[in-house]
């Protein structure tokens, strides 16, 4: 990677580079990219294709009902209850 292609990649992000930046970007780009050459050539022999699938499952409780109110209950703790249903204050005027 030389000054002229950070330059382009720079533009290409959109991104302003002064020009007491550069040496650091480059060295910084050098760095990144030597660890993802060594992140290439990591040995992932050992590694079963579908352990990787059974590490991102998702374990989700059951969905279980528990103490739920009944109607007669909720008429008596209601501020309002007409007709089976809790009365509320109109959110939306017509």
């Amino acid at each position: 990677m030389d000054e002229k292609n950070l330059r382009e990649i720079a533009a290409l992000a959109k991104l302003t580079i002064k020009d007491d930046e550069i040496e650091g970007m480059l060295n910084d780009f050098s760095r990144i990219v030597s660890y993802v050459d060594e992140i290439k050539n990591m040995d992932t022999s050992a590694v079963e294709d579908d352990e990787i699938y059974q590490l991102t499952m998702q374990v989700l409780r059951p969905d279980i009902s528990e103490n739920t109110l009944n109607r007669e209950a909720l008429s008596k703790i209601a501020p309002s209850y007409e007709n089976g249903y809790v009365v509320v204050p109109r959110v939306i005027e017509t």
